[in-house]
């Protein structure tokens, strides 16, 4: 093979390397993304959450602390309404919208007082065998 062929050869390589990268980006965007999980968090942990735990990363914080993340590739905002969610914080984006023309939202996390957390009681059965 010639310096010249084998110029030409190594030239084509790096197209096709090019052109691989660019289908495997295009496919990866059209895989439908998993809804978020709406995971579940004390509101006392907020201020020292470790978003890493779920593979989130801070984009920003503010003087509450941190105002949105990065999750999947896409931005979770912080939200703390005033209403009937009472003292709650999590973190949504929106979806898209509804048949009504409202928005839809997903929440990635959502804290909540310790003293809301909503537990079962344990089975007769179980207690007999942990006693």
């Amino acid at each position: 093979m010639t310096p010249e062929q084998a110029k030409h050869y190594l030239h084509l390589q790096e197209r096709q390397a090019i052109a691989l990268e660019t289908i495997a980006q295009l496919l990866k965007q059209s895989l439908p993304r998993p809804p978020a999980p709406n995971y579940e968090a004390t509101l006392e942990n907020f201020p020292t959450y470790d978003w890493q735990a779920i593979g989130a990363k801070v984009e920003l914080t503010d003087n509450y602390g941190v105002a949105s993340v990065i999750w999947n590739g896409e931005r979770y905002s912080r939200r703390s309404p005033n209403n009937s969610y009472g003292a709650v914080i999590f973190f949504s984006r929106c979806v898209g919208k509804s048949a009504e023309g409202k928005n839809l939202y997903e929440r990635l996390i959502t804290f909540k007082p310790l003293k809301d957390l909503e537990v079962e009681p344990i089975s007769r059965k179980a207690e007999q065998i942990i006693k």
